[in-house]
């Protein structure tokens, strides 16, 4: 019967029987391992959500609404995941980037794992229905470039969001320390401050707006306020947030004036933000070198020379 298709149809058939195998195999891998997970809880004494009797009664619509959002996070966390120090450096660095939920880990090698895997299918079926003519070295080539890409891609772009976020931060640092001396002069205690801030910041710098969340969140819990302060110091990526933590704990441990040491901190920020300014400013005659020669000199030389050119040609014809 496989004899009278054609190749690229065999090809087909055989690629769509691997992937319904591979998710059969999938789904059977995930079942075994809930099962095991509900009877672990059994076995311990807690009850498990879903058993009947137990827990909270939800309806089945609005689990497959809970359950959809968190399907690759829940592929992600039956994945092999690297050591303890390797986790953390990546819970790090998503965290940096904005990802502060307890599933951000496994949402990220699982789609580590799909920029790998589907490319390849992607490339494979291509080639079964449209360019099965196509040289065996031509194909190796762009397999091999996408397994590249697929492995570089992801964490592109979090160091691009990392860089972006840390960019809005330091926009918008000058502002929130402008905000905290009004509040603290005004007569409120620094946690109130930071809540006001937080409140006045969200819709501008709505990256410095989390980060304060988190820091009155961590304030809230008991943390001491060196901690929670290098916590967002290091959350940011910031020196100046750096050295706003060690400026307010010499100033709880010397006893002097809060009001004057964000004073004198907020006008070093400004001045900081307007050097950075002039820097941008001043170099921008170096940047636009290459694009003037590129561009603008050859557009100029062909308007001056172009009617000079048309004469002479028209005086030799």
């Amino acid at each position: 019967m496989l004899s009278n298709l054609a190749p690229n149809h065999v090809f087909l058939l055989v690629t769509l029987f691997l992937v319904i195998s591979l998710t059969g195999a999938a789904v059977a891998i995930r079942s075994a391992l809930s099962h095991n997970k509900i009877m672990s809880r059994r076995l311990a004494g807690v009850p498990s959500v879903g058993v009947k009797g137990v827990g909270v009664k939800k309806s089945r619509r609005a689990k497959s609404k809970a359950a959809t959002p968190n399907m690759i996070a829940k592929f992600g966390q039956h994945l092999t995941l690297p050591g303890p120090e390797e986790i953390s450096r990546i819970r790090f660095n998503l965290s940096q980037a904005g990802f502060y939920t307890v599933k951000s880990i496994p949402t990220f090698y699982a789609v580590r794992l799909v920029s790998l895997l589907l490319p390849q299918f992607v490339l494979l079926i291509y080639w079964g229905l449209f360019a099965n003519d196509m040289a065996t070295k031509t194909l190796i080539q762009i397999s091999v470039a996408l397994i590249i890409v697929g492995l570089f891609a992801p964490n592109l772009y979090l160091r691009h969001r990392i860089k972006k976020r840390k960019m809005q931060a330091r926009d918008g640092f000058p502002d929130m320390m402008d905000l905290l001396l009004a509040c603290i002069e005004a007569g409120l205690g620094l946690d109130a401050a930071l809540n006001n801030v937080s409140k006045e910041l969200g819709k501008r710098f709505p990256v410095i707006q989390v980060n304060l969340d988190l820091l009155n969140l961590e304030l809230m819990a008991g943390r001491t306020r060196s901690e929670a302060f290098k916590n967002f110091a290091e959350r940011l990526g910031l020196e100046e947030a750096a050295a706003l933590n060690i400026m307010l704990k010499q100033s709880e441990e010397m006893g002097s004036s809060l009001g004057q040491a964000l004073r004198t901190f907020s006008e070093e920020m400004r001045s900081k933000r307007m050097l950075r300014a002039e820097e941008k400013a001043m170099s921008l005659p170096a940047k636009m070198t290459v694009p003037l020669i590129l561009f603008i000199f050859p557009t100029i030389l062909l308007m001056l020379f172009l009617p000079a050119g048309v004469r002479l040609s028209g005086a030799f014809l």
